[in-house]
């Protein structure tokens, strides 16, 4: 009987797991000491190293410049979110450009404004300017939750981009006072999101001092727009506050350091077996030489569809995996923006363990205030009008400021043209998640791993698989071509 039993558990891959590192306790105890902490901060640096070697961390003494900010971070105890904020100033000054500049590059271009010192001094006045804009809408936030307007401050702060957009695209500004608000336009839909999180946080019975909300926004210049970790109220809530709790959290970062140079390495595996081994053109190449007109799809091609999403579930595993361990080392117990998205058996359940942070600022944005305000008698379609809210419209809203280059460039109406390829996708991904929110789930009794987990699994990759050739590397181009592709490489 008991063998049995044990034969049963290793098939199922759930009891495939090691003990975690920071289950012993010799380990914590250790990494509490001053040794241990300099074995384990000069650890975490070597790992960095491989990963910036790799390409995953960009510049070339980042690597060293994160592990130094966030170590110093980690030890300044009580002052820990001070310490954040003055290493937010330190990478902001040392790599401004973590956001793309572009649009500012495109209308100096525009203007016949050239030069080193005309766009390094306005993206140094566009900070500082963006700087009292951010404390202005936050104690505006605080200090006027009863007003009509301070009950909405997102959707104020949505205006504000709106007509900030209207203006700098208008063509109505000239020389360098159109240059100098597409620079504000480009900082202020960098740090959309950060700033959306510090407003939304205005709305607490004891919100955080506006200090600790500028030591969120970004504090280690992340490739991303969407913030980690969310906003500071949550930030200070995960932070670790014993030295056993910030061992645990700092051994924690070591391992998914580990783990995502393993899942490096499983990505430099499948692009070659895929790739190179198998001969099968990668999405974005195929796509390329199909619009020159040089490539006729086949049913061949479906495969570089399939294999595009398992490459970008490990390009965003991984990336989200440095970032939250840098966290992690300075003393915060973030949650993992990627978490086993494999067992997932609903499009829901896939998408919130895909990319966690980015469900959680449309959650929060726009499915939490339409949730709270429509269709209050009727349940289901309450759910449903939220969510398309969120993973639709609020999905493509991020996606289209996200543009602000392209918009310098071709224009507002084009910038829209664009947006269309990507318009379906958010379509498609909300009657998706909304058809697996209002199904019930219920597992067969005495159904087995397979029926259970994996079939449910296989359907969710398959339904992830096409659409996201929809969210590809040539989503700006036509719908039309999208389509065209796929039926030439069904054979039709």
């Amino acid at each position: 009987m008991h063998e049995s039993h044990a034969q049963a558990a290793w098939v199922d891959p759930r009891t495939w797991r090691l003990s975690p590192i920071e289950t012993y306790p010799a380990a914590v105890r250790f990494v509490q000491t001053i040794p241990g902490k300099l074995i384990l901060f000069a650890a975490f640096a070597a790992f960095m190293k491989l990963h910036a070697l790799e390409g995953w961390v960009a510049g070339r003494a980042m690597w060293l410049i994160l592990t130094v900010v966030a170590a110093t971070v980690s030890v300044a105890g009580p002052y820990r979110h001070y310490a954040l904020l003055a290493g937010a100033g330190v990478l902001l000054v040392g790599s401004p450009t973590w956001f793309d500049f572009d649009a500012v590059e495109t209308a100096l271009r525009h203007e016949y404004l050239f030069g080193v010192i005309q766009i390094g001094t306005i993206r140094a006045a566009t900070l500082v300017a963006c700087v009292p804009l951010a404390l202005a809408l936050i104690a505006l936030a605080r200090n006027f939750r009863r007003h009509p307007l301070g009950r909405a401050p997102v959707l104020v702060q949505h205006v504000i981009y709106a007509c900030l957009l209207g203006l700098a695209s208008s063509g109505v500004l000239k020389e360098y006072v159109q240059v100098a608000a597409w620079s504000v336009l480009a900082t202020f839909s960098a740090y959309f999101w950060y700033l959306a999180y510090a407003l939304i946080d205005q709305r607490r019975k004891e919100p955080a001092p506006i200090v600790l909300h500028l030591a969120t926004f970004n504090p280690f210049a992340w490739p991303t727009l969407v913030p980690m970790g969310k906003g500071a109220a949550n930030w200070r809530s995960l932070e670790a506050t014993t030295p056993e709790e910030l061992a645990i959290t700092q051994l924690k970062a070591i391992k998914l350091l580990v783990w995502a140079l393993l899942l490096s390495g499983l990505l430099s595996v499948f692009r070659w077996s895929v790739y190179e081994r198998l001969g099968v053109p990668e999405l974005k190449i195929a796509f390329d030489r199909f619009l020159q007109g040089t490539y006729l799809p086949t049913p061949y091609s479906l495969v570089s569809v399939v294999a595009s999403l398992p490459e970008r579930l490990l390009v965003i595993a991984i990336m989200g995996h440095i970032i939250i361990a840098v966290a992690r080392l300075a003393g915060f117990r973030l949650l993992r923006n990627t978490y086993r998205p494999l067992s997932a058996r609903t499009i829901a359940e896939f998408w919130n363990r895909y990319v966690y942070y980015f469900k959680e600022i449309l959650v929060h944005v726009y499915f939490y205030p339409t949730f709270l305000r429509c269709f209050k008698r009727h349940p289901r379609l309450r759910v449903a009008f939220a969510t398309f809210m969120a993973a639709g419209v609020g999905n493509a809203l991020f996606h289209f400021l996200m543009q602000t280059p392209t918009i310098a460039k071709y224009g507002l109406v084009e910038a829209v043209v664009r947006m269309q390829t990507y318009g379906f996708y958010c379509l498609l991904l909300s009657a998706g998640i909304i058809g697996s929110q209002l199904r019930t789930h219920r597992a067969a009794a005495g159904a087995g791993w397979l029926r259970h987990q994996f079939i449910p699994s296989l359907g969710v990759l398959a339904f992830f698989c096409f659409l996201s050739f929809f969210d590809g590397p040539q989503r700006h181009v036509g719908l039309a071509r999208h389509f065209e592709f796929l039926a030439r490489s069904l054979g039709f």
